[in-house]
């Protein structure tokens, strides 16, 4: 039941083959995430990215509000709901992650966005984005921007190095007004870097509110509702209306 009730988004979901077999090769990522602040789509999202985690090789989760009160423990607290769905998710997959590993992975970055100069002192976040970058792998680590650019700033600054071993997929859009010191730093500095800015096609994902029909007023009574923990979860987020504004991230 849980694993179906995000079933329109499952064959967006990016598996990568490799060139001599059909053995799916999991992206590698790491999910910075303004959760908990001021808008509810990084819930929305997270919750889908768990429910198809098993997709993923998740390296790190990172709590990066430029703006607002959020903090690592709403991505905690997700993972806490993800634990209780887990039973139920593993009679589809046995390679979910389990969830002490997603809490030993889950970071606190900046808390507010960073000074003019586009970077300020290390966190917890941007050196665990410094560590999992540095990481011997010939796949590179896939950076996924919920929100402001503040620690992958900061760690490009402290480790310039690790710009060609990331690739940067960034939900830009009202995320530019929160961080725009750190945007404008990565622009003027790393030229060079892989970087997509995405400002508008994330709009795919939320509802239209004037179109009352399954896929908006009526999609969480259609697809969601009863699909566990996370399902329940999820209606505390505009009623239950879509607004899954970062999961174009995943899309890689």
């Amino acid at each position: 039941m849980i694993k179906v009730i995000f079933y329109l988004l499952l064959s967006f979901v990016p598996i990568a083959l490799t060139a001599q077999s059909a053995i799916p090769v999991k992206p590698r990522i790491l999910i910075s995430t303004d959760i908990g602040g001021t808008d509810p789509d990084d819930n929305q999202s997270m919750a889908h990215f768990l429910m198809y985690s098993d997709l993923f090789e998740t390296e790190g989760l990172v709590s990066s509000p430029s703006y607002g009160s959020g903090n690592v423990s709403e991505i905690l607290r997700m993972i806490d709901l993800y634990e209780k769905d887990l039973p139920e998710l593993k009679k589809h997959s046995d390679t979910f992650p389990s969830p002490d590993y997603l809490r030993s992975v889950s970071k606190q970055g900046r808390r507010g966005a960073a000074p003019y100069r586009g970077y300020m002192t290390a966190t917890e976040g941007s050196d665990w984005i410094i560590k999992c970058a540095r990481k011997k792998s010939d796949r590179p680590l896939w950076v996924l921007v919920w929100g402001g650019l503040d620690d992958v700033a900061q760690a490009l600054h402290d480790a310039p190095d690790i710009q060609h071993k990331i690739k940067i997929y960034w939900i830009g859009g009202p995320n530019k007004k929160w961080s725009t010191n750190s945007y404008a730093y990565i622009v003027e500095h790393f030229p060079n870097l892989w970087f997509i800015e995405n400002n508008a096609s994330y709009r795919g994902f939320i509802a239209n509110y004037k179109q009352m029909d399954e896929f908006n007023g009526k999609y969480y009574d259609t697809y969601i509702s009863g699909g566990g923990n996370l399902g329940e979860d999820f209606k505390n987020y505009l009623e239950g209306n879509t607004k899954l504004g970062d999961t174009p991230s995943c899309f890689i």
